[in-house]
């Protein structure tokens, strides 16, 4: 006969055998042992599971951390800076899930309600996490008190395991689990019987499953989110007798009765079809995406899913990596950018209207004409006397100095490029005559394109840059803005320099702020552009501020957008799979369409697809203003300085010249006195 505490052990050991071979295979079990030996295995009596086992032992946990493979010193640096307290069995347990991958729980007796409050900190303190918890709490009955059952834990957690054993007859294990499902004022903590298990026969009383998935039918269990009004993402309409709660009112306030609509609510929305749930929606505290530390606290609608407040997050939020560390996400929803609108380019009318019909290459070819045409004739006037003599058979030449030859062939080339002609001066050389007529033919082509060109753009405007790329916004370093930090958020840890410039630049303002701001038109306003070519318009952006702005024809930057949720939140495997199912039959595409149809503004829309083609919509020709001759009056003013200045340069070479003549002819005469 064995002894009372191996009998003991025996049969919990055959009860573990029998768990752990159907349900605790190919995954990481943690067990965490106290001094009760009563709950001890003896290994020679059953089958080892087939997945790896991790002991954690309660009496001696700060002398066992210098005996773990894996230092945990950079980890507790980690964690500490994060502003979160720790215990030995906290830290235990984060470094048995992120290394170990510990999916599968073991607890004993007293040691529960410590490892459930151990447990929640460590899931969220580790980096890996997943989605297939187990928890099986073994305990004597009459030794844990009903309120033991009554944490919160109990009401979150589907797959929970209570083995109860007989106190009269050790053998008889009554096996347990919590509600999970049906309204939460039904109280899903409630413990019930599902199944018992005899260790001396070694077979179950009813042979249930063990661990039922609580997950297929929720039974109306209502999925708190916490959202805000983000359209078309999240659409939510208050009226009395709508289907959803907003817990942000009194329970028997109607005005809390809110229908949930949008791309990424009716995901939500038919999960909970599928799987007989409710959507409630609790808005108290998310007034904007906020954000989640480990600590369990946070701000706005991310800080509610942090605290327990919610347990998922959905309003275009993206794939942050300062609230994963906190909470986790699910697959993709959706791609989303982040662009703005900026002013719209302005009309050009400035004093380099004049060289404005040619380009510059052109410019420089007709520059380098005038100067072959002003070479050729200095050239041919100079060398024109040799040729005459040399015609007439005369030895007498007469040539003019180099100085008058280029005073010549300048002002009569320039004459000829303004079509006037230089009546001071006849020709009777036919070379010259020749070379006249082809700068003639020459010049008149290129002042009738000029002047065409001149037309054209004195009456069709010419609009200069907007700063609607990425690089242009920075290089015109244009102030920009909207009303929160998640908007920037994604690259703040980028280094580059465009977009620590565009940082720099970027500033948080207050809704009336933005609104007040919106009709300067002197900066940019931050949109989201979705994935099927529409946005997400803020109220600021009306239809009379969108008309003097432009859409960038980029993106600053985008990201995936997803949905946050609770770390162990048990229906994140299946929500996935629904949003897998809803990329895959193309209803992302068709819900956009139809969401954008049915509460956007379609004109807002329209214009910004339309300002990604076109500058402005008046454009075409105008009137004629004194701006369009700013250029042509600098030009004449300039023409009018130099003339002046010249003339007094002449006035001034006259006056020197004549007081030089004067000098010498008064030292001839003092010579000829002498």
């Amino acid at each position: 006969m064995l002894p009372i505490n191996l009998l003991h052990s025996f049969y919990w050991s055959r009860m573990l055998d029998v768990i752990s071979q159907n349900y605790l295979l190919s995954t990481t079990t943690c067990i965490i042992w106290s001094e009760n030996e009563e709950f001890s295995i003896n290994w020679q009596n059953i089958n080892p599971p087939a997945a790896a086992i991790v002991n954690i032992r309660l009496h001696n946990l700060e002398a066992s951390f210098p005996e773990d493979i894996v230092d945990f010193a950079a980890k507790r640096e980690e964690l500490l800076n994060d502003y979160v307290v720790l215990n030995p069995l906290v830290e235990k347990l984060t470094s048995s899930i992120e290394k170990s991958h510990c999916q599968n729980f073991i607890t004993f007796q007293m040691d529960i309600p410590v490892f459930i409050e151990a447990i929640i900190n460590a899931s969220r303190y580790s980096i890996w996490r997943s989605v297939n918890n187990k928890f099986l709490f073994v305990y004597n009955k009459d030794e844990l008190l009903d309120e033991h059952f009554q944490h919160r834990f109990f009401e979150d957690q589907s797959s929970i395991l209570l083995i109860e054993r007989s106190n009269t007859n050790p053998e008889i294990f009554e096996l347990k689990t919590n509600k999970f499902v049906g309204l939460r004022t039904d109280n899903p903590k409630q413990i019930y019987s599902i199944d018992r298990f005899n260790a001396s026969s070694n077979n179950f009383l009813h042979s249930n499953v063990l661990f039922p998935d609580k997950l297929e039918n929720l039974e109306g269990r209502e999925v708190i989110m916490a959202a805000f009004d983000y359209r078309p993402d999240i659409v939510l309409k208050y009226y009395p007798g709508a289907p959803s709660r907003d817990r942000a009112f009194a329970a028997d306030d109607v005005n809390g009765d809110v229908e949930i609509d949008g791309t990424e609510a009716r995901i939500l929305k038919e999960f909970c079809v599928k799987r007989n749930c409710s959507v409630d929606v609790d808005t108290s505290d998310a007034y904007d995406w906020g954000v989640a530390y480990r600590n369990m606290t946070g701000e706005a609608a991310l800080g509610m899913i942090a605290r327990g407040k919610a347990e998922v997050g959905m309003s275009a939020m993206y794939t942050w990596y300062a609230d994963y560390v906190a909470l986790d996400m699910s697959m993709y929803i959706g791609r989303s950018g982040i662009t703005c609108v900026v002013p719209a380019p302005k009309r050009l009318a400035s004093w380099l209207l004049p060289i404005e019909p040619f380009q510059p290459a052109l410019w420089g070819f007709v520059v380098a004409c005038l100067c072959v045409e002003v070479l050729a004739l200095l050239f041919i006037d100079h060398y024109s006397a040799i040729i005459k003599a040399l015609n007439e058979n005369s030895h007498s030449t007469t040539k003019n100095s180099w100085l008058h030859n280029f005073e010549y062939a300048f002002s009569t080339i320039m004459l000829l490029f303004v079509s006037q002609s230089n009546k001071g001066a006849m020709v009777g050389f036919t070379p010259i005559r020749v070379m006249l007529f082809a700068c003639f033919l020459n010049d008149i082509v290129v002042t009738s394109i000029y002047g065409g060109g001149l037309s054209s753009i004195l009456t069709v405007p010419s609009i200069g840059l907007a700063a609607d790329s990425v690089e242009r916004l920075y290089a015109f370093q244009l102030k920009w803005g909207a009303d929160s930090e998640a908007w920037v958020a994604a690259i703040r840890d980028d280094e580059s320099v465009i977009m620590q410039g565009l940082l720099r630049n970027f500033k948080i303002y207050t809704e009336e702020e933005l609104k007040e701001l919106a009709q300067t038109e002197e900066m940019g306003f931050t949109i989201e552009r979705l994935p099927f070519g529409h946005f997400a318009v803020q109220e600021h952006l009306t239809s009379s501020v969108l008309e003097k702005m432009k859409i960038m024809i980029e993106d600053i930057y985008f990201q995936y957008t997803v949905a946050f949720t609770a770390r162990m939140w048990p229906m994140l495997g299946r929500f996935n799979e629904m949003v897998f199912m809803w990329h895959s039959s193309g209803l992302d595409k068709f819900w956009e369409w139809r969401i954008v149809a049915d509460y956007l503004d379609g004109n807002i829309q329209k214009m910004l697809m339309a300002s990604l083609y076109a500058n402005l919509d008046d454009i075409g020709p105008v009137k004629l203003g004194m701006s369009n001759f700013v250029g042509m009056l600098l030009l004449w003013s300039l023409g009018i300085i130099f003339a002046f200045l010249a003339f007094l340069g002449e006035l001034l070479l006259t006056h020197l010249k004549r007081v030089k003549k004067v000098a010498a002819n008064e030292e001839i005469e003092i010579r000829e006195i002498h």
